[in-house]
């Protein structure tokens, strides 16, 4: 089973030292093998956690390949949708860093995709930053070695970086904190991921794109159940069960459409609008 950390802050991990340089290496380098530190941490984690985690997570669209479908509907970039880099310093808990670092991820995605150097560089400074304060950095750095700056200047092999170290990451999850680490990130890419695909969506002309858009909100209904119950194992934490809550009214509207020709505009908008107010919930 693959196993994604959550959208993490394994995607951050490719591009850890360097943006300077545009050497483009062949594709050789792109598949040689990450060399991984050995972690020795006691391997504590609960088996039916663990379980959980790996299920939400195991058949979920990559991420990459989300936001880089997203970026061929004919929208003009815009990082005005994005969470502004110079909001990270009012994350002050675990939880409102371990939301927003998802949200970064994918923000930083969104600009890797567009090719946008300016706003990939900011992204990556705060991803780091954030994984750091989370005390992630360190299992970030030993999955990826020079990988990634060796292909710095190719956004299609930085993309396929960050979409096979998502399979890579089985080995972290050695302990019931970071499985909730982990899980927290993965919500706040899923819902910077819908986020970003419900307001292209709302911006294209393009009737294909629309629908599929409406397509995949649909398809949501099975993965934020999902996620849904991988968050009911953390009911002792009252910031978890608010975004549940959230989570909760966002399934069942998406869930009482029984099929996706059934999801109109109007609906859709009703269920992206308070995606909306969520995402704003959690960045603010």
């Amino acid at each position: 089973m693959m196993n994604k950390i959550a959208y993490s802050f394994l995607l951050a991990g490719g591009l850890l030292t360097s943006c300077g340089g545009s050497d483009h290496s062949d594709d050789k380098s792109i598949t040689e093998d990450v060399q991984i530190v050995k972690d020795t941490t006691p391997v504590t984690v609960d088996d039916e956690k663990k379980f959980k985690f790996d299920f939400a997570i195991a058949n979920i669209p990559s991420p990459v390949e989300s936001i880089n479908e997203i970026s061929k509907w004919g929208v003009s970039y815009d990082n005005a949708l994005l969470n502004d880099t110079k909001n990270s310093n009012r994350y002050i808990t675990e939880f409102s860093k371990a939301l927003n670092l998802g949200i970064y991820n994918i923000d930083m995605s969104y600009s890797i995709v567009n090719e946008k150097g300016q706003d990939v560089l900011k992204y990556m400074k705060t991803v780091l930053i954030s994984s750091d304060a989370l005390g992630l950095k360190g299992a970030v750095d030993q999955m990826v070695g020079k990988r990634a700056e060796q292909n710095i200047g190719s956004k299609d092999s930085l993309l396929q970086i960050l979409d096979e170290l998502l399979m890579k990451s089985d080995s972290y999850l050695r302990t019931n904190e970071r499985v909730y680490t982990a899980a927290t990130v993965f919500a706040g890419s899923w819902v910077e991921g819908l986020y970003l695909t419900c307001k292209i969506a709302e911006a294209t002309a393009s009737g294909e794109a629309k629908e599929k858009a409406y397509k995949h909100l649909w398809d949501q209904r099975f993965h934020l159940g999902n996620l849904i119950n991988l968050l009911d194992d953390y009911k002792d934490k009252k910031e978890v069960t608010e975004l549940n809550d959230n989570f909760r009214v966002i399934h069942k509207e998406i869930n009482d459409v029984k099929d996706p020709k059934d999801l109109n505009e109007a609906k859709f908008k009703s269920i992206s609008s308070k995606i909306y107010d969520l995402r704003n919930k959690i960045v603010k």
